[in-house]
């Protein structure tokens, strides 16, 4: 099983990564949206963490453009991650 793990943060990602690994999942690294989207292409994981927030292109279109590179009958869970916060 592989997850790819799309977070602008080093040291998040190095965390979400390592949780992931645990679990006995494969982690795969992306910094941007547009090397999260490159890399579902290329390898189609089993589950996507995703921060809102990433440089270039947002979550939100990361998604549109991974449900647009999914195959036939596949739905691929992504799980959005967010640290903002309003007071």
């Amino acid at each position: 099983m592989k997850a790819l793990v799309v977070e602008d943060s080093a040291i998040n990602r190095q965390l979400l990564c390592r949780y992931v690994e645990k679990m006995g999942i494969v982690p795969l690294q992306a910094e941007t949206g547009l090397a999260g989207v490159d890399l579902f292409s290329s390898e189609h994981p089993d589950l996507v963490l995703l921060d809102i927030g990433v440089p270039d292109i947002d979550g939100f279109e990361v998604t549109r453009r991974i449900r647009k590179l999914e195959r036939p009958n596949e739905w691929t869970p992504i799980i959005f991650l967010s640290a903002l916060n309003k007071d």
